[in-house]
């Protein structure tokens, strides 16, 4: 399968566009002299490197090691994803596609490659509809940045309000946009508080394995309840050693393997480090 790719050189000017075509297309590989040569480049660009000279192991290697350091950027994990789906790794591609999200959820070309992912292995996925959908796109930071902007708004407009006197004929106006400012300000607390319970990325998991069934009991003999392919979401619910008890898609539940699992919320390896921003990213 062959996929589009916007290469380094030009990505700050030059863009594909494709509605099902997202990954790197052909890649030539690089002489054995030049692989040899840049196998000890373990920063960011060495990574991209080995991704465009077709050594996707190397490409793993250097992200992994970034991510092992404790950084954190969306380029970062959807290169690694990128890497990942080349090597025939689609669970796990899926899963730092949507760590991805949760740092800018409006990554497109994450999301994007995620459509590709689920149309090629038919994974479970949970829908969210209407305003939870909409939610699921907003970063927690916007949404504190417009409950900030409706305090401001009222606040300025109600000081204005009794500062300046010789305003009085626009208080009825003032008045009004101080209560729109307040209605901004609940409406953003509102969706600060149905974000966390209905769009939550802290019980999420992803299937990373490629064979994965869930059972009825935490032992290898029982009963199958569904099949999950690799890219599957989940909902931990309870975790017991080698198994995990999670709640699947169409409202199902059953134990997996926790080995095949992932959560998507990520703290990375000494904690939640700071996203670090400005790095380029191979789409």
């Amino acid at each position: 399968m062959m996929f589009p790719f916007r290469s380094l050189r030009t990505m700050s000017t030059f863009r594909f566009r494709s509605r099902t075509l997202i990954f790197a297309g052909t890649l030539l590989a690089s002489g054995v002299a030049a692989a040899w040569a840049d196998e000890s480049d373990t920063t960011f660009s060495g990574g991209n490197k080995a991704y465009e000279d077709g050594r996707f192991e190397d490409a793993e290697r250097v992200y992994r090691k970034m991510t092992d350091q404790g950084l954190v950027s969306e380029e970062l994990f959807y290169n690694l994803g990128n890497a990942l789906y080349r090597l025939d790794r689609p669970g796990e591609a899926a899963l730092w596609y949507r760590r991805a999200l949760v740092i800018e959820p409006r990554f497109a070309e994450a999301r994007q490659n995620l459509v590709v992912i689920q149309k090629k292995e038919g994974y479970h996925e949970f829908q969210l509809e209407g305003v939870d959908a909409w939610l699921s796109r907003l970063g927690r930071g916007e949404i504190v940045g417009i409950l900030l902007t409706g305090i401001w708004i009222a606040v300025l407009a109600l000081a204005a309000v009794w500062a300046l006197p010789r305003w009085r004929d626009w208080r009825p106006l003032l008045f009004v946009t101080a209560a729109l400012g307040v209605a901004v300000s609940a409406a953003a607390i509102w969706g600060l508080r149905r974000q966390a319970t209905q769009v939550t990325m802290e019980d999420l998991a992803i299937v990373i394995a490629n064979e994965t069934t869930a059972r009825t009991q935490p032992v290898s003999d029982s009963e199958p309840v569904v099949e999950l392919p690799p890219g599957s979401e989940l909902r931990i619910i309870q975790r017991r050693g080698p198994w995990t008890y999670v709640g699947i898609p169409e409202e199902l539940r059953g134990w997996v393997r926790t080995e095949s699992i992932a959560p998507v919320y990520w703290y990375g390896p000494h904690g939640a480090p700071d996203v670090t921003p400005g790095i380029a990213q191979i789409r």
